[in-house]
């Protein structure tokens, strides 16, 4: 049952224990935290700049890194424009240089950090260069929430050069006149980092005859970055004016830059038959950037193609290959053999392999380790503690195994801990599973409606402490029914379903989730 008071959640449950009868209270709900404990991943924003170019961006870590972190990851990527000044459309390519000083954020409830961007870019055919610097000041606060924390931020410029040269001419932009805002809110859900910004900028360019032309801009930027892909869409409009505000447009562009990056998982069966293992599970790591532009402006001297265009950046695909999940034969043929052997390979499931486990109960504790191992959740710092750890739940003391990953689900906000238990051996159900399993990603929101009610033909057996995340899940198409449309709320999850629904997920966060995003 599930009381709902000030919109606070609790979950009770009531099991049979020694033929009496006991109330053991579990929620699935969030405890505030101190800013300085919770570890974080960061929104991808501005690995593209912000002026309507696309750059290659980073990779997202390989699986590698949580055994040896790279520490060495290059801020400098390559780069492409098309610049507008001169009249004409000229795309140019060149590198974009990324410093960030955020590492430390959320250390404190308010603050201030710099940004820094440096793009050097030519065009050599057309003899065109472009060379800009742009410092930004950044303050933000931080919000606490039930489910998640929001960092609020506002920018400014701090110092902002450029200069761009043609063959006939170079334009000269007047730092001092120069405006350049960005107010961005970002959204840290337990495994995903949404977020959105508001830009607007202008600058006066003198050319060599001293001759002005103003550049207006105003866009709008929203993203995600999360263990199995990223993705930033910039939806820029440029007005660029022959001498001063007031007066019409010459130019009027619309600029749509897109970077995406993601990881893409295969089977690779080896050749040679007398080998100790038939094959491997393989991650991709892929990254691809698209401009497309449009001039709305009438232009009869430009061509079609000129008006109308697009330009891409793509890199080199890295692979890393994942360990080989082994002592899983007595699975061959199973329905979800694949799903099984895949989260093995990843080292999401980590239990030790055994005749007939794929029926047996999912337990709560362990579903939990799952997701936090799939979405990358920080539990290191609860690793070796002492008896003086902080324990939140009476059945989950520092020694348990399940500790670190019970305490890094608590620290970033997927479960509240009240003192009493945990219910940590318990079969999760189904119901429960996918509460927590929708707001690993932080979309509830979805299953909002006018009407509290899901498209399940047992949704009247849902309980309405579940029915707004399970309605979340079967929007985004990763909470299915059986073939009676059934979703079977209160039964328990076996480890095979657990594996597929997570395994949907993944999918889901690997490949769905961008295709919004475009």
């Amino acid at each position: 049952m599930l009381n709902d008071n000030g919109g606070k959640k609790m979950i009770t449950y009531k099991r049979l224990l020694n033929t009496k009868l006991r109330s053991i209270i579990v929620t699935l709900l969030i405890f505030s935290l101190l800013l300085s404990s919770q570890t974080i991943s960061y929104a991808s924003e501005g690995e593209i700049g912000f002026f309507g170019g696309i750059s290659e961006g980073d990779y997202l870590p390989k699986t590698i890194e949580k055994y040896v972190p790279n520490d060495n990851k290059d801020t400098k990527y390559a780069y492409k424009e098309v610049v507008f000044l001169s009249g004409e459309p000229i795309e140019v390519s060149g590198t974009i240089t990324v410093v960030i000083d955020d590492e430390n954020i959320l250390d404190e409830e308010f603050g201030m950090y710099n940004e820094r961007y440096v793009i050097e870019a030519t065009n050599v055919e057309k003899n065109v260069t472009l060379k800009r610097n742009l410092q930004l000041e950044t303050s933000y606060y931080v919000k606490e929430g039930e489910f998640k924390k929001q960092v609020v931020k506002d920018s400014n410029v701090k110092s902002w050069a450029e200069t761009v040269t043609t063959e006939d001419t170079s334009y000269t932009l007047d730092s001092e006149s120069a405006i350049f805002s960005k107010a961005t809110v970002e959204d840290i859900t337990p495994g995903v980092t949404y977020y959105n910004t508001s830009l607007s900028y202008s600058g006066t360019f003198y050319d060599g005859d001293g001759n002005s032309l103003l550049m207006v801009v105003a866009g709008d930027i929203y993203g995600y970055i999360q263990p199995w892909s990223k993705v930033e869409t910039q939806n820029i409009n440029m007005g660029l004016s022959s001498e001063a505000l007031g007066i019409d447009i010459n130019m009027d562009i619309k600029l749509h830059p897109r970077l995406e990056a993601k990881k893409t998982i295969y089977y690779n069966e080896n050749e040679p038959f007398p080998i100790s293992f038939g094959g491997t599970y393989n991650q991709r790591m892929e990254r691809e950037a698209t401009l497309e532009y449009e001039i709305l402006s009438y232009h009869p001297e430009l061509t079609p193609s000129q008006l109308n265009n697009s330009i891409l950046l793509t890199t080199a695909n890295e692979i890393e290959k994942l360990p080989i999940p082994e002592g899983l034969d007595f699975i061959e043929g199973f329905w979800a053999e694949d799903d099984i052997k895949k989260l093995y390979s990843m080292e999401i499931l980590t239990g030790t392999p055994h005749l007939g486990m794929h029926f047996e109960a999912m337990s709560r504790g362990d579903f939990v380790k799952a997701l936090c191992l799939a979405m990358d959740i920080d539990t290191k710092q609860y690793e070796n503690l002492k008896s003086d750890a902080p324990e939140v739940f009476g059945d989950v003391a520092f020694d348990h195994p399940l500790y670190p990953y019970i305490m890094g689900a608590f620290n970033t906000k997927l479960v509240k801990g009240t003192g009493e238990n945990f219910d940590i051996n318990l079969p999760i159900t189904r119901q429960e599973a996918f509460v927590i399993y929708i707001r690993v990603i932080g979309l509830e929101r979805l299953g909002v409606t006018g009407t509290p009610t899901t498209p399940f033909v047992d949704d009247a057996k849902i309980s309405s402490w579940a029915k707004k995340e399970i309605a979340a899940g079967y929007r985004l198409g990763i909470i299915q029914g059986n073939a009676s449309g059934e979703v079977m709320p209160k039964s328990w999850i076996s480890k095979a379903e657990s594996a597929a629904i997570i395994n949907r997920l993944i999918d889901y966060l690997r490949e769905e989730i961008g295709k919004d995003y475009k």
